[in-house]
């Protein structure tokens, strides 16, 4: 197993990175929103909506509740019951951290590419939103919905916890219908460029052979 101390340091490292991102991020997207009126905001369907939250509430929970217990030296002998043991932990640890940090770095390019334009979910659209088709967005077009199931699946693996498959699996429920509801003021305020934009970029996976340069 992965001692605890490198552990901690590995978690901590991209959530300092998206704290700074973070905090530029809302402080641009907050003065554009004094000076820039807004337009129509998505119509989530309620039970997709919570599930992804709710999957998304339970990603942070973990991440920063398992940096405190493993920093405290608490996190096994409180939450060994949450977790399994194999023969090839360390394995399943190294696998978890690479599947992590993809999710980790996605996350904070789709902050950093998308800055202003990227509106919480609860936000509208600005009347002249720009659409980002660079970075993340030029792979798949909800890379932040995909950063978080990466997230969570190298936590699972990481903390060797198997009940981050529940919070998984809700963000997993919830990923499609919110997509497809985001989707649809896109589509009516960029018109074709948004459809030419779904043509070539796959909604969460990679398409091989069209992709926006």
């Amino acid at each position: 197993m992965i001692s605890q101390t490198v552990t901690v340091i590995l978690l901590s490292i991209p959530l300092i990175a998206l704290a700074i991102s973070s905090i530029m991020y809302w402080s641009e997207f907050k003065k554009s929103k004094r000076s820039r009126k807004l337009g129509k905001k998505p119509k989530y369907k309620r039970f997709f909506y919570y599930s992804l939250g709710a999957g998304v509430l339970f990603m942070w929970v973990f991440w920063i509740g398992g940096i405190i217990s493993l920093f405290l030296d608490d996190f096994y002998s409180v939450f060994g019951f949450m977790t399994f043991s194999t023969n090839y932990e360390m394995s399943m640890q190294v696998v978890g951290f690479f599947i992590f940090y993809i999710g980790a770095i996605t996350y904070n390019l789709t902050i950093i590419y998308a800055g202003k334009y990227l509106p919480p979910s609860t936000s509208a659209l600005f009347e002249n939103h720009k659409l980002i088709t660079k970075g993340p967005f030029g792979i798949i077009r909800h890379p932040l919905y995909v950063s978080y199931i990466l997230i969570l699946a190298g936590l699972g693996l990481i903390l060797l916890s198997h009940w981050l498959l529940i919070p998984t699996l809700f963000v997993i429920i919830g990923i499609y219908p919110t997509a497809k509801a985001e989707e649809e003021i896109l589509t009516d305020q960029f018109g074709e460029e948004y459809v030419e934009y779904k043509r070539k970029v796959g909604m969460l996976f990679p398409k091989l052979f069209s992709r926006i340069q």
